[in-house]
């Protein structure tokens, strides 16, 4: 009796059991093997058009070349910077790979590998007062190049360079997405405070924009072409790009009183190699220049000057291995208290020690060495800053090294300015008190950070 009364539920044990052994069950979506990345993975490319989203959001992995591939997984987005891909080796990543951001406001559809970032619209809430404009500017690949401007009722402009990686010798030039962006990136950073056109957010609201795409591969200041070690020409266009974009926005424009030149990563290497341009361009107007996280020890010189092809009165101010701070040097040297200049960076910042690990081995990838050597640069460039650039506003965001490899570290600080504070102050509030009054800006808890 007592075996008649187990036999039927061991009979149903044994048919499921052959049935997940015939494959019926879809293993990949119950354990899906893509959820488990090393830390020390091979990072490939970021997500720059989720960068204003935080929190927790499903991605969903599609395999063009194997529709029932597809399986869903649950990752941390960090609020600002870079959102890194990352696989086992770079013989893992397939030839293209879409990816859904399922978001309150929307869907945000993203495509590694042979396609560009595509926001869906839904995504853009916040973008209807930007115009989009292109006076014959062409990208790295010789595709029609977009700016974006936005008129205010102020005689002031805000000019800013956004971020996108650049290309330095002939093996990156043949790895776009993984070094560089090669179309129009707006990264989103419109949902951002600085660039909302919202008195009650912005204090720049009524100011006319000029945001500018990094797409080019040269930090804004190349001026020829680059053929890479497969053979593929990369058109460094950025400073012709700049001026065409500049000239085309002051057409329509009165001579401004003021202006913010800023940019991130590429683009605050631009912001400070390219002030001097802009000062010479508008001799009344009072001029401040932000550079946010843009540090990297390099022989610049000789990658502006063969690589880039960068004008010869850019490339003379690089004297040093640090190009940035060698610019901002020159600036005030030049033209004394008509620029303020503002210093923004991350101790500890993964995506640039990972550049830095490339400049110095050859190596795309974090390491402890690289992150030392991009923390000494970073150091050496606040005490240079202190001493040759007086009154200049410096802005160090420190994060402990074990965040920085977590891959959550923070990269670019101006998309967030309202959100990053220090002594009771926003990096918003620090940055309009430095260009709207005359005051001169203030450097902020260097001490601890230089070890003094």
């Amino acid at each position: 009796m007592k075996i008649r009364q187990w036999m039927f539920p061991v009979l149903l044990a044994l048919l499921f059991a052959a049935v997940l052994l015939a494959g019926l069950v879809p293993w990949d979506r119950i354990l899906p093997e893509k959820e488990a990345l090393p830390a020390d993975a091979v990072e490939i490319g970021t997500l720059d058009t989720v960068q204003p989203l935080k929190g927790d959001y499903m991605i969903q992995y599609d395999d063009p070349d194997d529709p029932e591939g597809s399986v869903t997984v649950t990752y941390h987005v960090p609020s600002v910077g870079d959102f890194p891909m990352h696989y086992d080796s770079i013989d893992d990543v397939p030839r293209s790979t879409i990816m859904t951001f399922h978001t309150p406001d929307g869907d945000v559809v993203v495509i590694f590998g042979d396609g560009d970032s595509v926001p869906v619209p839904a995504a853009e809430n916040a973008s209807t007062e930007w115009e989009i404009n292109s006076p014959g500017t062409v990208n790295v690949e010789g595709d029609t190049s977009y700016c974006r401007t936005r008129n205010g009722e102020s005689n002031n402009w805000v000019i800013y360079l956004a971020g996108g990686g650049m290309s330095v010798d002939a093996r990156t030039a043949d790895q776009p997405r993984t070094f560089y962006t090669t179309g129009t990136a707006w990264n989103g950073i419109w949902d951002s405070a600085f660039f909302s056109a919202d008195p009650m957010t912005n204090p720049f609201y009524d100011w006319s924009y000029l945001l500018i795409s990094c797409d080019t591969a040269d930090c804004y200041i190349g001026a020829g072409e680059f053929t890479s070690a497969r053979g593929a020409v990369l058109h460094h266009n950025g400073y012709m790009n700049f001026t065409d974009y500049l000239d085309t926005f002051a057409l329509s424009r009165s001579t401004p009183d003021k202006i913010l030149l800023a940019g991130s990563s590429a683009g605050g290497f631009g912001a400070a190699m390219l002030a001097a341009e802009v000062c010479e361009r508008f001799p009344e107007a009072e001029i401040t220049v932000l550079v946010d996280c843009a540090c990297l020890s390099a022989d610049w010189r000789s990658i502006a000057t063969d690589v880039w092809h960068a004008p010869e009165a850019i490339v003379a101010r690089m004297e040093t291995d640090d190009c940035v701070t060698d610019a901002l040097v020159s600036l005030k040297e030049t033209y004394g208290s008509r620029v303020k200049i503002l210093y923004l960076a991350v101790e500890s910042d993964t995506m640039l020690i990972q550049y830095q690990e490339y400049l110095d081995t050859g190596d795309f990838a974090y390491s402890p060495v690289a992150r030392d050597h991009y923390n000494e640069t970073l150091r050496a460039a606040v005490k240079r800053l202190r001493e040759e650039v007086p009154g200049a506003g410096i802005w160090i965001w420190r994060q402990t090294p074990i965040a920085s490899l977590s891959g959550g570290g923070v990269h670019m600080l101006v998309p967030q300015l309202e959100s990053t504070a220090m002594n009771g102050l926003t990096a918003l509030e620090w940055v309009k008190t430095a260009v709207l009054y005359s005051a001169p800006p203030l450097s902020l808890n260097l001490e601890d950070f230089l070890g003094e």
